[in-house]
């Protein structure tokens, strides 16, 4: 319709027809129908949709006509003459009768037009007149606009509208030109009492009618296909001549049914069909206990006992099948699966050539010095070049207004294949020069060079001709041909294995590129690896060299009683049965509520392969399906009793699928609050869907895989099946970068070997130190998203409960909602403290949102499951509150962020805010395993990939529903954390780890209450229920592949049992941190890892106000680089944290017991010597000389000789440190405090003047800056010479951060002669430590004082520092027999000086000569 001048003028296509009563007729003899019949539980009356599908300028109502009782619907030509009718029933609106009978004669009432069942008078007249009219009253309308003219012109508009309406009128329709779509629909209680449907041309297709009387009359028809599905009838007629298909019949006991084809018909019951049967045909192939006599043609006779009903069909060809589909007997259940596994074929024992071919312009980027504008590479599909045929080649063109380089490469963006030794592989491509070899286009050579992986993603361009590489092949042939494709082959045959490299073709000329456009062809790239026998590995046989990983016992392994499977309980009724429902089996399109206090039984012939609207599941009904092959598809499930797929002692056999289908949307149309397209259980429910069991779920590698084998060994035994799949993780660090976890299928399977249908393309790592998981993706029970509407909007399906639930053994496929808060694929929420629940051996695969979800839900066991390939956290406890969790032996892997990844330019990362486009701004750093509270059990996990594999974000609060709480999650520590491990993660930003406890999450309240998300460093308090200190401790915990390993920003921590290998750093630890009994290994046999891209690092030393002690330690396999840009990038153990003046370090890192295999001792400490506090201040205290190998306790200090304080140092130049006998000194260190100066009002690094060593025998300067920022660091029962180039101070404060009990700084500060001192301690905790110090008699009697006396020689003030406020025990960390001294908050010594000729607060400046060396 469409208003035009505020008047409605329409043009109608489709209507709707509201019918009456309980019988109806639809006389479609006529027309050409596509009919269809739909269950729509909106509507309270049945109505009839019609909608013109063909017909060019023809109304719907010309082609209907309505009895008065619209009862009987007729279609045809009802544009016709009018007549007379004394038929009360008869329409008055159109001339079609309206019979009872529904046949296509015409009523002896209305006048016959011949023309309607004319297919040869073809008359356009009747369209044109219809458009004639259109233009005419548009024009009409048009000029009725106009203001008070034109009165003559509309009447003659309106004569000649009439006139060509009455033409138009008076032509009949060509209806063989006309096609109508007819959609009866009626609510799913709605039965006829009869329906009669006359067919003409078409198709139709009706499935979950109900009529007591069915007529479906096309006898006169040869083109109208016809099927039937679901149907219930007493009385069934049907009558055509094309095949007729009908499925699933649901009949009563006693029922008349005849159907007649004169072609082939299909017939079968959903429930047993008994009673007589007459079947007319030749050789009816009949299925059922019949007794029969054949004479000719006919079949008569009584099948299944025979009975009141009374069967007939006759056809070209007759199927009938009479035994019930669904058997409604109370004992009947359909055959269980069987839990046996296919046979599997012998394991390969060889494998065929393989080859990688890179054929398209993305496989490839130009690269150079130089010059890119002037280069392209596209594809060409189709022409020649010089009569040769370049079709599916790529064309590199070259062309310059100037001059271009002597040389460009292709470079390789996908994966070159890691290479091993002793195989003879080629790398061969196919070359067409465009133009005959000239100045600018004759090339000398080609050049392959394999070099460390680079990132070729950007847009840069730039690059220079390979330095370093892993292999280079030059190829000096011929590159003229400009008349037929030459086939260039570079052998590959290497010395050393390579891996993660990127392949570079460098194409080079004899001169530049000129000005003038030249192009070369390039086809078939590829490298071939030979054919080869499977050779026999040697297998590993444990996960670790170091630490011992805990695994799942045989316990794990639930034993099945048959006898207690829900199907075979007694007290259950049929889905199928009619009876269960009180007389009709509802329809998929409407909303089913399950009877109440049954036990509904689902067999694979219940239910239909039509989408399922809603069931519902009362509390006190329980839906129990058959452990038989089901695919339920359906759209939303809300359960308040009991939904039972298997359990424990009867976990299901069969292949069952429930697939949730919708569009993406907000409503809830589960229920209130719990969303829609998935599976909701309230708190009164109970899920149980437990499919077969796979054990194990995931293992590892037993042995190295290269590129093009096709068989693994797995270190643990398993059960898997044949064609069933798995995924193979990376063993690369940039797991996100480039995906190199794979996922295969089963082909061949005996015992812990494993064949797969096709061969892999990545290098995945075996070795003794670690190696790739292998993760089993496929289960008997599968719950999925549909793929249309899951993939279109990333929403697939879910399942939440708030009640008892248990979860084993089913995939998990496309599944969550992304960026929906609790639309996770399988989701406990707010479920409390729970009895007897859990999530063990399912797997989650390509899931949008998550994978497995604790919320408000404590006491629930979450094991032995696989999450793979998953955008955001994958196992995931909400909202901070949820503790007492067990989350044991599960792996995730290859996890997404939701946006960008958080990175930063410092420790304090990003921030992220709640949006539509990341409603959990934590999703920006996602991880593998996050925890909003540490309170859990954590035991035997494995993470591969993720921003993180672990996350403990800190939470002041809990978030969500629980923001009212008094819990504080971030206080609480570990319960366990035992036998993790994490690998290819933390890279993503500089300060990122593979365990990372950091970041903020909150509720800003502030900004309408959204989150907020910090994900940098962010300190956490761990403290008990009496709020005493605890140390979160992770033990037995191994890191591969990481940037930081574990990432603590936390303020106390225990690290036990710590396995790294091939990471850059094994751990960053902050607070009071004891790293104690571990494994560091610089480089492992893992090919992918030996690059010279990656710095490996045994331990970074942080730079102020932590405690660290690494105790039990060895380092092993620390190489030198070739060129490393710095010392602390030469693979060293040690590094320290030297980039800043403002961050100084204390006495705070101990080692005690640290041991090395294969690390040269150059390569024990990198100490990167730049002009800062931090470089000069760098120390550590090797606690039993193990380090240092001098086997006495050794003070280590950096490269300024302010460290050389006695006869045992020396300086270690490969080191950069001074390396001496510790013996009865500690690291001292005091913060001088001076107004205007320290520290610097501009934030100046200015040096003002330094500290020397004296006393002691010293007579030489061993001296350190001292800079406008606070902070002097040495060692102790030494003095301390203070020289200020502007001057001494008239007042200082001096607090004494770190001078343990019983040490001291003996200072000596120059003054003027006369010089008058006032010195006073201070402690802002306790005021009976603020004492006035008295004058001593010398400075040696202040030296062997006890700290609370000075003395001024007339040219240098000498006062003793010493913490008075220590006791002899209790002032330090202490792990594992070393220590690292407390700090001292509130302690200070104010010195004021009063002297001669001062001038803004300094006295004047004296010689800068040192004090007695005697003293």
């Amino acid at each position: 319709m469409r208003l035009v001048n505020n008047r409605l003028l329409s043009f109608v296509h489709s209507y709707d027809i509201e019918l009456s009563g309980t019988n109806f007729v639809l006389d479609a003899s006529a027309l050409e129908t596509q009919i269809t019949y739909t269950v729509d539980n909106s509507l309270s009356k049945p109505i009839i949709s019609l909608t013109l599908t063909r017909g060019s300028g023809v109304l719907v109502s010309d082609l209907v006509s309505v009895s008065a009782d619209k009862k009987t619907i007729s279609l045809g030509d009802y544009k016709k003459e009018p007549t007379t009718s004394s038929d009360p029933t008869t329409s008055t609106s159109a001339t079609g009768s309206a019979t009872s009978s529904g046949g296509s004669t015409p009523s002896s009432q209305e006048t016959t037009n011949p023309e309607i069942n004319s297919s040869n008078r073809l008359n356009g007249l009747f369209s044109f007149s219809f458009l004639v009219s259109i233009l005419t009253f548009g024009l009409y309308y048009s000029l009725g606009s106009s203001s008070g003219n034109g009165s003559r012109s509309k009447s003659g508009l309106i004569i000649l509208s009439a006139l060509v309406l009455f033409i138009g009128c008076g032509i009949a329709l060509n209806l063989d030109d006309v096609a109508l779509k007819v959609e009866i629909k009626a609510p799913a209680s709605f039965v006829f009492d009869s329906l009669t449907i006359n067919l003409g041309k078409g198709s139709s297709s009706v499935s979950s009618l109900r009529s007591q009387v069915l007529v479906i009359n096309g006898c006169n028809q040869k083109s109208h296909s016809f099927s039937m599905s679901n149907v219930y009838a007493s009385n069934l007629n049907v009558c055509t001549q094309t095949d007729v298909s009908i499925t699933n019949l649901e009949v009563p006991s006693s029922s008349k049914l005849n159907i007649t084809s004169s072609a082939a018909v299909t017939l079968g019951f959903l429930n047993q069909y008994a009673g007589s049967v007459d079947f007319i045909s030749k050789s009816p192939s009949i299925s059922g206990d019949c007794q029969t006599s054949t004479s000719g043609q006919q079949t008569t006779g009584t099948c299944n006992g025979g009975g009141s009903s009374n069967l007939i069909v006759s056809g070209s060809a007759i199927t009938v099948d009479l035994v019930a589909t669904c058997p409604t007997t109370s004992t009947w259940r359909p055959t269980p699966a069987s839990g046996t596994a296919p046979t599997s074929p012998a394991i390969s024992t060889s494998y065929p050539a393989r080859t990688f071919v890179w054929n398209q312009p993305t496989d490839w980027k130009i690269v150079g010095h130089y010059g890119f504008e002037g280069t392209t590479l596209s594809t060409v599909t189709t022409g020649t070049s010089n009569g040769v045929s370049i079709a599916n080649s790529l064309k590199f063109t070259i062309g310059y207004a100037d001059w271009g380089p002597t040389h460009y490469s292709l470079a390789l963006r996908k994966g070159f294949p890691s290479l091993k030794t002793g195989v003879a592989y080629t790398f061969d491509f196919s070359f067409l020069l465009g133009e005959v070899a000239g100045s600018y286009n004759t090339i000398s050579n080609m050049t392959l060079y394999l070099i460390d992986r680079v990132d070729l993603s950007g847009t840069s361009q730039y690059f220079e001709t390979p330095t370093q590489y892993k292999y280079k092949y030059s190829l000096t042939s011929s590159y003229t041909s400009t008349n037929a494709w030459v086939t260039k082959s570079i052998p590959l045959t290497v010395t050393q294995p390579i891996g993660d490299v990127t392949m570079i073709l460098q194409m080079n000329r004899t001169g530049q590129t000129g000005n003038v456009v030249r192009n070369y062809y390039f086809k078939d790239f590829r490298v071939t690896i030979p054919a080869s026998t499977v050779p026999t590995p040697t297998l590993i046989t444990k996960e670790s060299q170091y630490i011992t990983i805990p695994k799942p016992d045989s316990t794990v392994v639930d034993v099945q009683t048959p006898s207690t499977c829900p199907y075979l309980a007694t007290d259950l009724v049929h889905w199928h049965d009619p009876a269960t429902w009180g007389g009709t089996v509802p329809s998929p399109s409407s909303v089913i509520t399950l009877p109440a206090n049954k036990k509904v039984l689902i067999s694979p012939c219940s239910i239909s392969t039509d989408i399922y609207q809603k069931i519902i599941i009362p509390q006190g009904s329980s839906l129990i399906f058959a452990d038989s092959d089901i695919t339920m598809n359906i759209k939303d499930i809300l359960v308040q009793g009991q939904l039972i797929i298997g359990t424990k002692t009867c976990r299901y056999n069969a292949n069952i699928e429930l697939v949730f289908y919708g569009a993406k949307t907000t409503s809830d149309t589960i229920a209130q609050y719990f969303g829609s397209k998935g599976i909701a259980g309230t708190a009164t429910s109970f899920i149980s869907i437990q499919g077969k069991q796979y054990h194990n779920t995931w293992t590892r590698l037993a042995a190295t895989v290269w590129p093009g084998d096709k068989i693994i060994y797995l270190l643990d035994a398993v059960n898997w099946e044949v064609g069933q799949q798995v995924v193979i993780t990376t063993s690369i660090m940039e797991d996100e970068l480039s995906n190199q976890n794979e996922v295969m299928t089963i082909a061949a399977i005996q015992g812990k070997t494993v064949e797969f249908t096709t061969p892999f393309n990545f290098y995945h790592y075996g070795g003794k130190e670690y190696q790739s998981e292998v993760g089993l993706l496929s289960r008997k029970i599968v719950i999925r998203g549909d793929p249309t509407s899951s993939d279109a909007d990333s929403f697939g399906g879910h399942i939440l409960t708030m009640g008892e639930g248990q979860f084993s053994g089913i995939r998990l496929h496309k599944m969550g909602q992304k960026n929906m808060k609790a639309r996770y694929p399988v989701h406990f929420h707010l479920a409390n403290t729970l009895l007897n629940s859990y999530i063990t051996d399912c797997a989650v695969h390509q899931s949008y949102y998550r994978c497995y979800t604790i919320h408000g839900t404590n006491n629930l066991l979450l094991s032995r499951n696989v999450g793979f390939d998953i955008n955001g956290h994958c196992y995931y406890l909400e909202d901070g509150v949820e503790e007492n969790n067990t989350i044991s032996y599960n792996l995730g892997a290859y996890v997404h962020t939701i946006g960008p990844a958080a990175t930063g330019y410092d420790q304090s990362g990003q921030m992220f805010y709640e949006n539509p486009l990341l409603t959990q701004p934590a999703d920006s750093s996602a991880g593998c395993f996050y925890f909003t509270n540490a309170y859990n059990k954590i035991i035997g996990n494995s993470a591969s990939g993720g921003w993180a594999g672990f996350s403990f974000p800190n939470l002041a609060k809990p978030i969500g529903n629980f923001q009212t709480s008094t819990v504080v999650p971030q206080s609480r520590s570990t319960l366990v954390f035992e036998g993790n491990t994490a690998h290819s993660s933390g890279y993503q930003w500089e300060f990122g780890g593979s365990l990372y406890v950091g970041g903020n999450l909150y509720v800003n309240t502030s900004d309408s209450g959204r989150l907020a998300y910090s994900s940098g460093r962010n300190s956490r308090e761990t403290v008990d229920s009496a709020n005493n200190n605890v140390w979160m401790r992770f033990n037995n915990t191994k890191m591969y592949l990481s940037n930081r390993g574990i990432d603590m920003w936390g303020e106390r921590v225990e690290v036990v049992n710590l396995e790294s290998h091939d990471s850059n750093r094994p751990a960053t630890l902050f607070g009071e941190a004891w790293f104690d009994q571990g494994y560091v290994n610089g480089q492992s046999g893992n090919i992918l890892s030996n690059s010279q891209k990656y710095d490996r690092q045994g331990f970074q030393f942080y730079d102020t106000y932590v405690k660290t002690i690494l105790s039990n330690i060895k380092f092993a396999n620390f190489i030198a680089k070739t060129s490393p840009a710095s010392d602390e990038e030469d693979n060293r153990v040690i590094i320290s944290m030297t980039h800043s003046d403002v961050f100084k370090p204390q006495g705070m890192s101990v080692t005690k017991n640290i041991t090395f295999e294969n690390v040269a001792a150059a390569q024990k400490i990198g100490h990167n010597v730049v002009d800062t506090g931090s470089s000069r201040y760098f120390n550590y205290i090797d606690s039993d000389g193990s380090f240092s190998g001098r086997g006495v306790p050794t003070l280590i200090g950096s490269h300024v000789n302010w460290w050389n304080f006695d006869s045992s140092c020396t300086y270690d130049s490969t080191w950069k440190t001074w390396v001496c006998n510790k013996g009865t000194k500690e690291i001292v260190n005091i913060e001088v405090l001076i107004n205007n100066l320290i520290p610097s009002p501009n934030s100046n690094n200015n040096k003002i003047g330094n500290t020397t060593l004296f006393g002691s025998s010293i007579t030489d300067r061993r001296s350190c800056v001292v800079t406008q920022n606070e902070g002097i660091t040495g060692v102790s029962n030494m003095g301390w010479y203070m020289f200020l180039t502007g001057g001494s101070p008239t007042f200082q404060v001096i607090n004494l951060k770190q001078i343990p009990y019983n040490q001291y700084i003996f200072l000596a500060i120059p003054y003027p002669a006369n010089t008058q001192f006032t010195i006073y301690s201070y402690y802002k905790w306790n005021t009976s430590y603020n004492i006035k110090f008295t004058l001593a008699a010398s400075a040696a009697a202040v030296r062997s004082g006890n700290g609370r006396t000075y003395y001024f020689d007339g040219s240098f003030l000498y006062v003793k520092l010493v913490d008075h406020t220590l006791n002899p025990t209790g002032e330090s960390f202490a792990r594992g027999g070393a220590q690292v001294f407390n700090y001292n908050w509130g302690y200070s010594y104010n010195i004021t000086a009063t002297c001669a000729g001062a001038s803004g607060g300094f006295c004047p400046v004296t010689a800068d000569n040192l004090p007695s060396s005697s003293l």
